[in-house]
Order: structure tokens, then sequence, then C-alpha cells
């Protein structure tokens, strides 16, 4: 079980700072944030969870905790609930920066589409650096780890590119999430991967090259049926739960849909731990997943 959040600052506290990154809307931030939270909760105590898109984002709906009539609490304590808080508005943002000296093994921030931008308000006064934010949770001892979704439309690689030029030079982990809900194949990625236009000129790959150089790594997040997807979401239901036939929640699925839930499950687990090449095609992502993370 998670341990309760320090109610004062620790200035000497070591962890890593988790942010879920997209300038680009709709890319699947919160369901990737939700698997990981999950996981992490279970591998790790200290795991401390805040939700940048206030009352009303899917995290806050699953990992909040509730009240005896089923009413999600207004105090949430991040190392068991999850807290939420606006990343629109001036002040409530400032919870972004602050949750770094809270002491979390892992803190992490699911943050609404074109969060940029209220991003660089906080310290860098706006503007396309984040430097000032950046250098500030690493003065606590947190490591910003940035976690970009990539989808197969342009915007969500250009958001990438944004947020590397605004932390150049600085000791953070970049790491790409390629969603395949939209997609069936790597070429569907076109300016992620690159690809050949009419002309018989090579477009696109650039920003992932920059990630790769700068110490980052890959994640394939594999498809999901969108049924299985949305009743998930439409329940505010942990993955687990899914595939818990003692869950109170359990039948709100439909077997074809916990069955491709637990394949789904069971798919990112292994591409995450299993450092095994010879059963795990994404072992060099396993290795360097365990490893950030001290699993």
């Amino acid at each position: 079980m998670a341990t309760a959040a320090k109610k004062v600052e620790a200035q000497s506290s070591t962890g890593l700072f988790v942010i879920m990154a997209s300038d680009k809307g709709g890319v699947g931030k919160s369901f990737f944030f939700r698997f990981l939270a999950e996981f992490l909760r279970k591998q790790k105590d200290g795991v401390l969870l805040f939700d940048g898109d206030g009352g009303t984002g899917s995290s806050f709906r699953i990992f909040g905790k509730r009240d005896n009539d089923g009413f999600l609490l207004d105090d949430q304590d991040p190392a068991v609930g999850i807290k939420p808080y606006n990343l629109r508005k001036s002040r409530p943002r400032e919870t972004l920066i602050n949750s770094a000296t809270l002491g979390g093994s892992v803190t992490m921030h699911d943050l609404p589409g074109g969060s940029f931008d209220a991003i660089s308000e906080i310290v860098d006064g706006g503007g396309e650096s984040l430097h000032g934010i950046f250098e500030g949770i690493i003065s606590v001892n947190q490591k910003p780890v940035v976690f970009h979704l990539v989808h197969h439309e342009d915007e969500s690689t250009e958001s990438v590119a944004r947020f590397l030029d605004a932390t150049e030079g600085l000791d953070i982990v970049h790491i790409a999430v390629l969603n395949y809900r939209d997609a069936e194949a790597k070429e569907d990625f076109e300016m992620w991967y690159g690809f050949e236009n009419h002309e018989g000129e090579r477009e696109g790959g650039k920003t992932r090259e920059r990630l790769l150089a700068s110490g980052g790594f890959e994640i394939i997040v594999p498809r999901m049926m969108l049924s299985a997807a949305s009743r998930i979401k439409r329940n505010d239901m942990f993955f687990s739960e899914a595939m818990d036939e003692k869950s109170p929640k359990f039948l709100r699925l439909m077997l074809a849909q916990r069955l491709q839930v637990g394949r789904w499950y069971r798919e990112m687990v292994k591409s995450l731990t299993d450092t095994d090449e010879k059963t795990n095609p994404q072992f060099e992502t396993a290795k360097a997943f365990k490893a950030l993370f001290g699993l």
C-alpha cells in the first residue's frame, strides 16, 4: 500500500517527476496515465497522482477516493487517491511544480491537451522555454520524465519537438508513447518514423532521432477495442477490475470486452517488464523502463 503524502516540504527528496504531455488533444494521455499509475502503484510505495484537468478529468474519477454515498471527496491525498487541480488557471497550476517537494518516489501528473503554454506560464513567464520550471524540479532532486503521446496525426510529433526545444540541455528523460488506437502499423506514424514523399525525398523522422539521441526511448501501446476502452472509462474502472471476477464492476463489461482488456493489459506489462529478447520484441524498452523506475 502506498504511504501517505508528506505534509511538509522535503527539499532533499529524491524521485521521478512524471508528466503526460501533448499539445494535441485526444491522443490517449489519460488512457496511458491510468494504466501506468495503476501498474506503478502495484510495484512501488509513494506514487503520488495529480490530475491537471480539474474535477472533470477521467483520471480523477477513477483514482479519486469517494465517500460512503459514492461521491468524490474534495480533499484528496495524492498518495492514496489523486489530487485534482486546474492547470488552465494561474494559481492552481502552481500545484504542478509544488508537488515536486512532497517526497514521492514517483510523482505523476495527467495534463490536459495543449498544456505547454500553461506550464510555461508557471515560472518561465510564457514563451517557448521550460527551463525555469524544470530546473526548479531538478533543484529538489526530482528527475523529470516526460511521456509524449504520439498519434498518427502530425501535430503530436510537432508537440514532441516543441518540448525537446524547450528543455534542451536539461537532464530530462523523454519517452515517446506510440498509441496504436487509430493505427495498424508503424507506417501510419509517417512524421514520427519518416517516409518517402511523392518526389522520392525523405520527410519526417528527425524528432524521433532527437528523442532517441537524448537518451529517451519508445513504448508501443497496442490497440484495444474501442468499445472495451469506452466502457472502462464510462464506468470509472481500473484495468484490473475488468479481469477480477470478485470486482463489483466485473460484469459491466461483456465477456469479449473483458478478454480484450486482459490481453491488452498482459501485452503492456510484458512489453515493460520482460527483458528476454527471445520472448519480448520490446526487450530494450523493458530494460530502459525497469532501470528508470527501479523495478
